[in-house]
């Protein structure tokens, strides 16, 4: 089956980037308190349009950015069916999207009127953060074309195992993170890289100390698993200059993010802080995931730039 016109990616793409600036406006909502600024859902104080009120106004943006993100999901599931029939993954990833997208919505309904535990408010971020892989995966597929290459190598299949890992660390900082702020603990330590007011981890403070240090403590393990995937491309003989380009981008990510992390006490938690944390922390999730799965493939003929810059010995030998 021919590829589609790049108006495909383009649409696939654009909607990965409406989707995290809807995450931001949702962090947005958070930071400023404006989580039940419209107690009702769909409508807003029982009119189809907010009250001249800012915490109204700002829950009401997010929910209206929610519909358009909404609107851009369903039509990249739509063509990629029409389209991509044949190509069993896109396709399962384009089905999948449309119910997570459904539940999304709910559980969007159910967090303004159970007035936000933080269990419900992390979960939330959690179906966010899977509906951002589906539509990141279905971006990198439109990108690499129906005719990619599966790319089997040993040393690549080790090095993406390593970047899966790393995706699944990213996915629990964020829930960490997520947790952190539902449960308000993001002020509860108020320097950094200590705390002050829980000099010994868990064993000082109280219980938003604790969920605080623990934070800290998966961000770390979040840095390790960072820096070991972009060791594991870099040394990769036969990465493209896309796989190179993604293992350093993924470095300078992390680390803006964990700068960002502690200016929010250096800033006393300020709102633009607090959003740059998560719209980091969302891209670098979208990032490790495109690495973990676009890496195993060399794109068509039919496809974008090649994630291969040449073959590795071994693919060379395998094909004498």
């Amino acid at each position: 089956m021919n590829r589609p016109s790049n108006k495909y990616f383009a649409l696939a793409a654009t909607t990965v980037v409406a989707t995290l600036i809807l995450i931001a406006i949702g962090s947005i909502v958070r930071t400023t308190g404006s989580g039940l600024g419209c107690p009702d859902w769909p409508l807003c104080h029982g009119q189809l349009h907010p009250p001249l009120e800012k915490t109204a106004i700002i829950e009401y943006s997010h929910r209206t950015a929610a519909a358009v993100v909404g609107v851009l999901v369903v039509a990249t599931a739509v063509v990629t069916l029409r389209t991509r029939w044949t190509d069993l993954t896109s396709r399962w990833l384009a089905i999948a999207s449309l119910p997570l997208l459904g539940f999304q919505a709910w559980l969007g309904k159910e967090t303004v009127e159970r007035e936000l535990p933080p269990e419900v408010v992390t979960f939330h971020l959690a179906t966010a953060m899977i509906l951002l892989a589906i539509l990141t995966m279905l971006a990198g597929f439109a990108f690499l074309g129906t005719d990619r290459t599966l790319l089997t190598d040993g040393a690549r299949g080790r090095a993406l195992r390593v970047a899966a890992i790393g995706a699944a660390v990213t996915f629990v900082v964020l829930l960490s993170g997520a947790y952190v702020v539902g449960a308000n603990a993001s002020n509860a330590c108020t320097s950094w890289p200590g705390c002050s007011e829980a000099t010994v981890p868990f064993a000082d403070g109280a219980r938003e100390q604790s969920i605080h240090w623990l934070h800290r403590f998966v961000v770390a393990g979040g840095l390790a698993a960072v820096v070991s995937v972009a060791w594991a491309l870099l040394k990769l003989e036969g990465a493209g200059m896309l796989l190179r380009r993604a293992a350093w981008l993924l470095v300078a990510l992390y680390a803006g993010q964990i700068l960002v992390g502690a200016s929010n006490m250096w800033t006393d938690f300020s709102e633009a802080s607090r959003v740059a944390h998560l719209a980091l922390g969302s891209a670098i999730w979208a990032l490790m995931v495109l690495i973990a799965v676009a890496g195993r493939y060399r794109a068509g003929a039919r496809g974008g730039a090649r994630m291969e810059s040449q073959p590795s010995r071994s693919e060379a030998a395998a094909s004498v």
